[in-house]
């Protein structure tokens, strides 16, 4: 009697974990009533982990009903991760034709120094950036980007994004959200001798879903996914700092409406914000494309000072339209 008065509180400790767990991953599905339930979505791979704890806790403590309850929260949190384990492997660079760079540049944090030897080391032919300060001529001159430039820059629009290219963008234009407070470029690239026909290329970065962020983020996505459902040949490019995650069904509804698909399939379950460490950071930095295009590779470039690091995605671009 004495030693299972001794293990009554080891086998209620996992028990309230696995409830804690079990509140959380019943609010992250709750997202539609209130922002706040919403934000827990975003972090399903560190509900999957803790559920992978919990259960450890309730086997070693013999805490069955614990255990059980761990292993389906474990379940229901791991399944919405499988296709970014199964297909993390790296694809061949050298078969593609197109290099997109997208990266948040946090304001001063970049070293623009490190910056200027990262565009050269990767030549990549599009470059996305959002929260520039300063002179973007002097930017592109200092850090040799890509000579031709569309959009506005965050100091005109406080979610502007600039675009760079290899090739003559003349048909560009910025779209705002209804709120005045957001904003979408969107750029026909129809100039590269790699292929025929044109490119849409759309270019965002997203409100945080945060209390007045989340109306201007969902009118900016509405935008986001118009312009690429409508886009010509079906040739569409997305990129920049999207504020989410691909287990936020904000998220899973721009790929719905947009004709999307998630080139970070190929990187896996690897963070773009805070850290590498996938149960630290959040991935929330992303190149989307149409199904025609095919995703020769997905990688992160090294920290650079902003807390975001840079993605860099390889594609092949077919080279007739559909």
């Amino acid at each position: 009697m004495a030693a299972e008065n001794l293990n009554a509180p080891k086998r209620f400790l996992p028990m309230l974990l696995a409830l804690l767990l079990a509140l959380a991953t019943a609010a992250s599905h709750l997202g539609e009533w209130w922002w706040g339930l919403a934000l827990i979505a975003h972090f399903r791979p560190h509900l999957a982990a803790l559920s992978l704890v919990s259960l450890g806790a309730g086997l070693l403590w013999r805490a069955r009903r614990s255990a059980a309850l761990s292993l389906a929260l474990l379940v229901i949190n791991a399944v919405p991760l499988l296709p970014y384990l199964g297909l993390a492997a790296r694809g061949n660079a050298a078969a593609g034709n197109l290099r997109v760079l997208t990266y948040n540049m946090h304001r001063e944090a970049t070293d623009r120094a490190v910056f200027r030897e990262l565009i050269e080391r990767e030549q990549p032919d599009l470059v996305v950036l959002s929260e520039i300060t300063g002179s973007i001529a002097a930017l592109a001159e200092e850090t040799a980007l890509p000579k031709y430039r569309a959009g506005e820059p965050s100091s005109g629009l406080l979610y502007g994004t600039v675009l760079f290219s290899r090739w003559p963008v003349p048909d560009w234009h910025v779209e705002l959200s209804a709120d005045g407070v957001g904003s979408v470029l969107s750029a026909e690239l129809c100039a590269s001798e790699r292929w025929q026909g044109c490119l849409r290329v759309i270019a965002l970065h997203a409100a945080p879903p945060i209390d007045d962020g989340v109306t201007t983020q969902v009118q900016q996505l509405e935008i986001a996914a118009r312009l690429a459902a409508q886009a010509q040949e079906r040739r569409v490019l997305l990129a920049g700092d999207l504020d989410l995650t691909p287990w936020s069904p904000a998220f899973g509804e721009l790929l719905a409406r947009g004709g999307l698909v998630d080139t970070g399939l190929r990187r896996g379950l690897t963070a773009t914000w805070l850290s590498r460490l996938p149960f630290v950071g959040l991935m929330i930095d992303r190149v989307l494309v149409s199904p025609g295009i095919t995703v020769a590779g997905n990688r992160l470039g090294a920290r650079i000072g902003s807390e975001h690091f840079p993605v860099i995605v390889d594609l092949a671009i077919p080279a007739r339209a559909p």
